[in-house]
């Protein structure tokens, strides 16, 4: 037996957290939201295998953070174990772009509030900022993952089928549907080859979006439910069939 080399533990452990294209998209979205967006775009080609692109307009990565952005154990989000006893937040950037990282090749044009022109940056198999240059776009992230699973021919073998690509895109659809309704605020679009396939606008509540999603004769069906819970506190807004 023999030790394996470090990019090969790598490449194995983040294909176990990154393990779909739909994967992709619910990690970059989640770091959206986190970043207070409040408008995210998904673009897919070639069903997200050729390139995955999630733009928001959210907080954006300050400059002195881009070096260790996709760097893991690097967060902002908790200081020690203590934290993760009151978390608000869906996850950590640098898990989920170190990851990426090691799947496919990752860009990311960023730009905050104080900033007077966004950056793009190319990084590399580890994580590392490789280059970086001016970019034109607005405040928040994008982050595009180009060449998906190329370096894991056997994830990349799964998607040789049309039917498992339209049901990739599908799944994919479903998951923005339900940060849609969670997130009644949020406006969302959906593209796949330059086509439109899916997108939601800003709703005033949970009501209206998930007329905005599933439409007004299923809402029609559905009887509003509460439930509260103190220790610790949830209060979840239930929709029955009635």
């Amino acid at each position: 037996m023999k030790q394996l080399p470090p990019d090969t533990v790598r490449l194995l452990s983040s294909s176990q957290v990154i393990a779909s294209v739909v994967n992709v998209v619910k990690e970059l979205m989640e770091n959206a939201l986190d970043a207070g967006a409040s408008s995210v775009d998904v673009k897919l080609e070639n069903y997200g295998l050729d390139r995955i692109e999630v733009r928001d307009n959210g907080h954006g990565i300050k400059a002195e953070d881009a070096p260790v952005m996709a760097a893991r154990h690097f967060t902002s989000k908790i200081g020690g174990q203590e934290d993760l006893e009151r978390l608000e937040t869906y996850g950590f950037r640098g898990e989920a772009l170190g990851s990426l990282c090691a799947v496919g090749e990752v860009a990311v044009i960023t730009k905050t509030e104080d900033e007077d022109v966004s950056t793009q940056y190319a990084l590399n198999f580890t994580g590392e900022v490789v280059s970086q240059k001016p970019s034109h776009l607005g405040q928040g992230t994008t982050v595009s993952v180009r060449k998906l699973f190329q370096n894991l021919p056997v994830r990349r073998q799964y998607y040789s089928s049309s039917k498992k690509c339209r049901d990739e895109l599908r799944r994919v659809q479903d998951l923005l549907l339900a940060y849609a309704i969670i997130k009644p605020g949020l406006r969302l679009t959906l593209v796949h080859d330059k086509v439109a396939v899916w997108q939601k606008a800003r709703a005033a509540d949970h009501r209206s979006a998930l007329v905005a999603t599933l439409g007004s004769g299923a809402v029609g069906n559905l009887l509003p439910c509460h439930h509260r819970q103190e220790q610790p506190e949830v209060y979840i807004p239930i929709c029955h069939h009635s």
